[in-house]
This record gives C-alpha cells, sequence and structure tokens, in this order.
C-alpha cells in the first residue's frame, strides 16, 4: 500500500478449511504408516502432501494481499433502510488474484478472477445506521485458492462511504404534517401557460383536469384512491409548492432529526403529487420544479450539522 493511504488492510488471518483439515488427517496416517513401515516412499508421499499445504497457505495469503478496496459511487442513501453501494476491488499485483469472496457485514460476493493492474466492481447491499456520511464496516477478502485447505482472509478499509439522507417520519409524518400546513409549508404558485405532460389528480381540484382515457377501472385501487387518477399538468394552474423552511416557528418543538425527517417526508410527498417545491436550510436555499432531481436537496438534508454519531470535540 502506498504511504498515508488510509485504505490499508487491517488485519490478515488464516485458517483450515473443513477439507484442510480432513487433508490433515490424511497426512498423520500416511506419516505414521511411513515412520511404522520405515517405507521410503511413504516418506516421500509424506513430504509431497505437507507441501502441497504449505503451498496452498501460501498462494492464498498473496492472493489477498496487493489489493485495494474503495466504495465508489454518488447515489444518496436513506438511513436505517437498505440500499445497494458499489464497491471497487483493484488488483495492484504483477499476477492475476483468483477466486476471491467479498463480505460486507452478513453479504456475499464472489469473484473469480482480477487481472493484474485491473479492477473489478461490485455491488452490494448494506443498511445504514444514520444520516450523514457513516464510516463503512470492514470489508472482508478472503480466499482458498487454489486447494481450498487453507482459507486466508482480511479486512480492509473501504474508505468514506456514501452520503445517507434521513429518512421520512412514516405514518406519524401526516399528523405532524396535517398541524404545520396552515403555518408553513403551503405557497402558490403561478406559470406561463404550457401543458407539461400527465401528473397525479390533486384531490380537490376541478375534475375537468382529469384525463380519463387513462383511467384502468380494473385497478381496485383506481376507484378507492383518486389521488391515484391521472390529470393533466398545465404551467399555468396554481399549484401547490411545498416549502421546507428551517426558522419556521412552526417546527420549533422538533429536534434536529425530527426536523429533517419532516422535511424528507415532505420533499417526498412533492415528488409524488408531482408539486414543486422549496427547501431552505441555515445558508443554503434549494428549489426544485415538477419532477426535478432531489439529489441537491437529500444532500443538503444529510449533512446539517450537528452530525449524528460524531465524537465531540
Amino acid at each position: 500500500m502506498k504511504r498515508g493511504d488510509k485504505r490499508k488492510i487491517i488485519r490478515i488471518r488464516s485458517r483450515l478449511s473443513f477439507s484442510g483439515w480432513i487433508y490433515v488427517l490424511l497426512c498423520l496416517l500416511v506419516g505414521l504408516a511411513a515412520v511404522n513401515s520405515n517405507n521410503n516412499v511413504l516418506f516421500l508421499i509424506t513430504s509431497l502432501l505437507l507441501s502441497l499445504l504449505f503451498l496452498s497457505g501460501l498462494v492464498a495469503l498473496y492472493n489477498v494481499s496487493g489489493l485495494r478496496v474503495q466504495a465508489v459511487g454518488r447515489d444518496i442513501l436513506t438511513s436505517n433502510e437498505p440500499g445497494t453501494i458499489m464497491l471497487r476491488i483493484r488488483n495492484q499485483k504483477r499476477f492475476s488474484a483468483l477466486v476471491l469472496q467479498v463480505g460486507l457485514e452478513d453479504q456475499r460476493v464472489l469473484l473469480p478472477v482480477i487481472g493484474p493492474g485491473r479492477h473489478k466492481d461490485i455491488f452490494i447491499s448494506w443498511t445504514p445506521p444514520f444520516r450523514g456520511q457513516p464510516p463503512l464496516p470492514p470489508v472482508r477478502l478472503t480466499s482458498s485458492f487454489p486447494f481450498g485447505f487453507v482459507l486466508r482472509g482480511g479486512l480492509f478499509d473501504p474508505g468514506k462511504g456514501p452520503v445517507v439522507a434521513p429518512g421520512a417520519l412514516g405514518a406519524s409524518a401526516q399528523n405532524l404534517m396535517a398541524r404545520e400546513q396552515p403555518c408553513s409549508h403551503i405557497l402558490r404558485t403561478q406559470g406561463s401557460g404550457e401543458w407539461q405532460g400527465i401528473r397525479r389528480y390533486r384531490p380537490g381540484e376541478s375534475r375537468a383536469a382529469i384525463v380519463w382515457r387513462r383511467l384502468d377501472w380494473s385497478m381496485p385501487a383506481m376507484g378507492m384512491d383518486i389521488s391515484r387518477w391521472p390529470a393533466h399538468s398545465f404551467a399555468f394552474e396554481h399549484a401547490a409548492s411545498l416549502v421546507m423552511d428551517w426558522e419556521d416557528p412552526a417546527y420549533a418543538h422538533l429536534d434536529t432529526e425530527k426536523r429533517l425527517s419532516l422535511f424528507r417526508s415532505i420533499l417526498d410527498r412533492a415528488l409524488q403529487e408531482y408539486s414543486p417545491w422549496e427547501l431552505r436550510l441555515p445558508g443554503r436555499h434549494i428549489s426544485g420544479n415538477p419532477g426535478a432531481d432531489p439529489y441537491f436537496a437529500l444532500h443538503a438534508l444529510a449533512l446539517v450539522e450537528p452530525l449524528p454519531g460524531r465524537d465531540p470535540d
């Protein structure tokens, strides 16, 4: 590893596999037979068997050394929800690394071969415990190549993990949103008059906006939930813009994490209803039109200070 690189091997351990223990027992039996019979051929066979055991451990050690693990990607995960991260396994040796098993917590992925100077990208599931940028657990690389008698394994630091946004409040968010709606996050906007496409029907607006030809009455949910009905979207219509203002007194009774979770619920609602939204955080304002990518809003929510899980100075 390069000097100063924090992505280093924590430790490498070795142990015999089940087949390795059987192999060792076989070696002992052949060795005892050689001693009792004083047969040179059996001594030679015993030496050959032990040499293969030593070679298996040596090759497995070389297989897991000279590797670098790095977490890559810009996807934003949600706290306490399973997400997918991409790990890059780079082989920095002169020879190929063969039959590697990559593990992150209880997840396992098998890599048949990584060429010299090349890398392989794998996707693996991980559930972040809190928002911000929590550290990833060590990645375990193991190999029992070539004979499967000795299992060598190392723990590698993957570096910085992905950015993790706060999770939504769920069912409890509806009560909070209903209580705060008159005070806080409704703003009226008006546009130019162009047809924007098909969106979801907003309960309470004119039935003339419904696209009746798109209704699928074979789905039971269509008749039970009118918010699933398709409707025309025009830029000139008065649309409810969901505003999330950090300094709003309506949120003063909420701590940082509950307030961020509530804002995530409001943002998810705006995206679901195809509504414009605006996020006002300390020192940063972000707004989005219907259908806009919420990446920067989620990124801002994830990194609001103070971050959980950080040791106080």
